[in-house]
């Protein structure tokens, strides 16, 4: 019924062209079985909930369930539609659905972005909504109607791609809201631009400093910024990232470092340059109390990761999780961390990270580096249970000589853009699996040469086993 309510205006030709089958008709009147285009119902008036990804995938069973999948022309034809429909019902349900409290507005390819109209059809506007994610959004044109018509949001989660530094339309919506608690903005790569954080953003955000306990940004770039200080203002954050982000200097860093955020509990500092060894150790003496996760940045001349590893050893009890990021063959840093796992007694999860700039990712197999993962199994506290690899070169041999030491009772393992874990490598770690009686979870992210049978013998296993293809999302991404 509500397709059938769905607006008619002409579509674009590429939108024509993906709406057709084999058989020449279009994928609506498939579905519709009928010509009608205007029929009545009911409003979802009391609906509280709206994700894209959630109508997405009903939309994509129901149309799985009424065409056959010999009928689509082109690769990923089936998804475009899936998605175009979902995204043209949140538009037809956020006009009707006036105590909406939770919308996410998530789309995966530039082309399934489409202009989401704020404008209510009622009187009470959005005032009952406190959690907005926007994602795939263009220049900010759905932020700009937003300040005028919604001043509940609590939780502000924002991806764009922008082809100019003008944040005006997120500076106002961030000014227009009562009590932001929870901010995460990331920026797209697009037409070789991303998203540029100018002083103004961040003047904004300093607004909302009496409730603001989370801020993580993305891939931006803070060129423009001299200076931090606005965040170190908001005293009360609990949650502090910044993830492969530019700009970040010594200078405007240093008011993060000055005792302010001791109620941090959550720091990520994932960036390839910025950070200093100074800084950094600096913001964990003040923080350490409180800090229960942390990432820390790759290694570089400027921040002497080295050095760091060894300064936190007295601040590293009340750690429960650690994100740490190795070059190829950086064996030295490894090294050093291996000593501070020494200290680390309620660690519950550590993630190992490769990659520089260039995304080459951290081999384990070179003769060096495979001594130190097979000492990292014997190392890891016992109190760990969960593991994530991201980024690393590993071969099955070595998975299964780094299982066979490790005596931390892993209930997670998770794997994630290792594009050369194959049937192999589950093999092994289902073999794990079947011996401990740990592992409870196995997630692959980025996996492309894992067969249906290994996933099939993986499940016979394990309670929880996932596989795709997709970069995880990094929006919900801390330490």
């Amino acid at each position: 019924t509500y397709i059938r309510c769905l607006p008619t205006d002409p579509e674009p030709d590429y939108v024509s062209d993906l709406m057709l089958l084999k058989d020449d008709k279009t994928v609506l009147k498939k579905l519709l079985k009928i010509n009608s285009s205007k029929l009545t119902f009911d409003y979802p008036f009391f609906l509280r909930e709206l994700s894209c990804n959630n109508i997405n995938d009903l939309i994509k069973k129901w149309i799985g369930s009424v065409i056959d999948d010999s009928l689509w022309i082109k690769h990923d034809q089936k998804d475009f539609c899936a998605r175009w429909f979902s995204n043209n019902l949140i538009r037809l349900f956020m006009n009707k659905s006036p105590n909406v409290e939770s919308l996410v507005i998530q789309s995966d390819d530039y082309h399934y972005n489409g202009d989401f109209s704020f404008d209510s059809c009622t009187n009470k506007g959005y005032s009952a909504l406190r959690t907005l994610h926007i994602d795939y959004c263009c220049d900010g044109h759905t932020l700009r109607c937003i300040s005028s018509t919604c001043h509940s949001i609590e939780e502000l989660w924002v991806s764009l791609i922008e082809t100019s530094n003008e944040t005006h339309p997120l500076n106002e919506l961030i000014r227009s809201q009562k009590a932001i608690k929870d901010f995460r903005l990331r920026s797209v790569y697009y037409n070789e631009k991303v998203f540029v954080i100018t002083p103004e953003l961040l003047e904004a955000l300093s607004a909302q400093k009496h409730s603001l306990h989370t801020v993580q940004f993305f891939c931006c770039k803070f060129h423009q910024c001299l200076t931090l200080q606005p965040l170190a203002d908001c005293t009360k954050l609990e949650r502090l990232g910044f993830f492969n982000c530019d700009g970040i200097t010594e200078a405007n860093t240093k008011p993060l470092a000055t005792g302010s955020l001791q109620n941090l509990n959550v720091l990520a500092m994932a960036v390839y340059d910025g950070f200093t060894e100074k800084v950094i150790i600096e913001i964990i003496k003040y923080t350490y109390q409180n800090l229960k996760r942390i990432s820390l940045p790759v290694a570089t001349k400027t921040n002497n990761i080295r050095n760091v590893f060894t300064s936190m050893r007295p601040f590293v009890k009340n750690l429960t999780g650690i994100t740490v990021c190795f070059s190829a063959g950086d064996s030295k840093s490894f090294e050093s961390f291996l000593l501070l796992l020494d200290v680390c007694s309620n660690l519950e999860s550590l993630c190992i990270e490769g990659g520089d700039p260039a995304g080459n990712p951290l081999d384990f197999d070179e003769k060096e580096m495979s001594t130190y993962f097979e000492r990292l199994a014997i190392k890891m506290p016992l109190s760990i249970n969960r593991l994530v690899l991201y980024n690393v070169s590993v071969s099955p041999q070595l998975i299964k000589t780094f299982l066979d030491k490790m005596d931390s009772p892993i209930r997670f393992l998770g794997l994630y853009g290792c594009f050369m874990i194959s049937d192999a490598h589950i093999n092994e770690i289902v073999k794990y699996a079947k011996k401990s009686g740990h592992l409870m979870n196995l997630t692959v992210n980025w996996c492309f040469m894992v067969t249906d049978k290994a996933i099939e013998d993986a499940l016979r296993v394990i309670n929880e086993v996932h596989f795709s293809d997709i970069e995880p999302y990094d929006m919900e991404f801390t330490a």
